[in-house]
C-alpha cells in the first residue's frame, strides 16, 4: 500500500515565483516549496512527489545523495569502481549518467524544455534513467539524487547503502552558478553577485543547503550512511577509499588503490570523463575542483554577508566543515 507523501507542498510567494522565473526560464506554474525548511522545488516535483517516495528500496542497491555540486561525480565514479572489481574499462564505456539513474531529473524539466526535440547526444544527457524505470533496472542499481533524505523513500536508510558528501556552502555556490549556466537553466549574464542574493535566500533548487546537510549530518550514525566532506577528498583521497573500501566490505592491494587514487585525480577525472557537455569559458563541468577557491569571487561585503550566513546556520550543530590543508 502506498504511502503518503507526509510533508506539506504549497506554491512559493507570488513576489519569489516572479523572481525565480526571471532566471529560470520556460516554467509557467509555479515553483512550490516542501515541507518544513521549505525545499525549493520546480513545479513538476508536486506531481511525482509521492511517487518518488514510495519508490521500492532492494538491499544491493547504492544511492549516492549530495546537494548538487559538493562532489556528486567524483563520489559517484569512486563508489562505482570500487563495488565493480576497480573495472576501468567499464567506468570508460559508459558515462556516469547511465550507470547512475538520476531519479528526480525528469520533474525538474521546464515546460519548454518538455517540448523540445532531444537532439543531444547520448554522453550529454544528464541520466538514462528516472524514478519511472527505476523498478525495472538490474540490480545491484546505482542511483543519484540531490533530494534531502526527508523526501526519499523511509525505508532507505534500513536497507541499502547510501553515500552523502558535504561542500562548505560558499564553493557550492560558485560551482552551482556556473552549472547552471552551462546547463542553460540561467543565461550567462546572470553575475555571480545576483546568484549568491539568490543562494542565501533559498532561491535555488534544492536550497536551503544547511537543512539538506543537516538532515543527513544527524543520520550519519548510522550504519547504512557514509557521511564525507569533499574537503576530506581533498585532503586524504587514499584515506577515504580506504573508507569506502571497509563500507562497501572490498579489499584491495596497496597498489590497486593507489591507482584508483591516480584515476581519481581532478586531472584525470577532467580528462577521461565520458561526460561531455560544450564548456564556455569557466562554465564547463569540471571547472576548478578545488575548495577555498570562494574567495575568489566574493568582493569584501559579500564575503561579510557569507561569515554571517555560515555563522548563522551552524550555530544549532557541531557539524563545521574541515579546511582544506594547502
Amino acid at each position: 500500500m502506498a504511502l503518503r507523501f507526509p510533508h506539506e507542498i504549497k506554491p512559493v510567494t507570488e513576489e519569489e515565483d516572479l523572481i525565480l522565473k526571471k532566471y529560470y526560464k520556460g516554467y509557467s506554474r509555479p515553483f512550490v516549496r516542501v515541507g518544513a525548511p521549505g525545499y525549493l522545488a520546480t513545479p513538476g516535483y508536486q506531481d511525482h512527489a509521492e511517487d518518488i517516495y514510495n519508490l521500492e528500496i532492494r538491499p544491493d542497491d547504492i544511492w549516492v545523495i549530495p546537494f548538487s555540486r559538493s562532489g556528486t561525480t567524483w563520489l559517484q565514479e569512486l563508489v562505482w569502481l570500487v563495488n565493480n572489481n576497480l573495472d576501468y574499462v567499464a567506468a570508460a564505456s559508459q558515462p556516469l549518467s547511465k550507470r547512475y539513474a538520476y531519479i528526480e531529473y525528469v520533474t525538474q524539466k521546464s515546460d519548454a524544455a518538455k517540448k523540445m526535440p532531444q537532439s543531444i547526444r547520448p554522453e550529454q544527457r544528464a541520466t538514462f534513467e528516472s524514478f519511472e524505470t527505476l523498478p525495472n533496472l538490474p540490480s545491484p542499481r546505482y542511483v543519484k539524487s540531490h533530494l534531502p533524505l526527508s523526501r526519499l523513500p523511509p525505508a532507505l536508510l534500513d536497507t541499502a547503502k547510501v553515500f552523502y558528501v558535504a561542500r562548505d556552502p560558499r564553493d557550492v555556490a560558485v560551482s552551482l552558478h556556473f552549472a547552471v549556466k552551462l546547463f542553460g537553466y540561467f543565461s550567462d549574464e546572470v553575475t555571480f553577485k545576483e546568484f549568491w542574493d539568490l543562494f542565501k535566500r533559498d532561491l535555488v533548487l534544492h536550497t536551503p543547503i544547511f537543512s539538506h546537510v543537516k538532515e543527513a549530518w544527524e543520520k550519519r550514525h548510522n550504519p547504512n550512511l557514509f557521511f564525507l566532506f569533499y574537503e576530506d577528498m581533498q585532503n586524504n583521497l587514499p584515506s577515504v577509499i580506504d573508507k569506502v573500501c571497509n563500507f562497501l566490505n572490498k579489499a584491495y592491494t596497496a597498489e590497486q588503490k593507489a591507482e584508483l587514487a591516480r584515476h581519481l585525480s581532478f586531472e584525470s577525472m577532467k580528462k577521461t570523463s565520458t561526460y561531455s557537455k560544450p564548456s564556455k569559458g569557466e562554465n564547463s563541468f569540471f571547472r576548478k575542483g578545488k575548495s577555498g577557491s570562494w574567495v575568489e569571487y566574493f568582493d569584501d561585503a559579500m564575503k561579510e554577508e557569507a561569515m554571517e550566513f555560515m555563522d548563522k546556520n551552524l550555530s544549532d550543530t557541531d557539524m563545521r566543515y574541515p579546511v582544506v590543508e594547502i
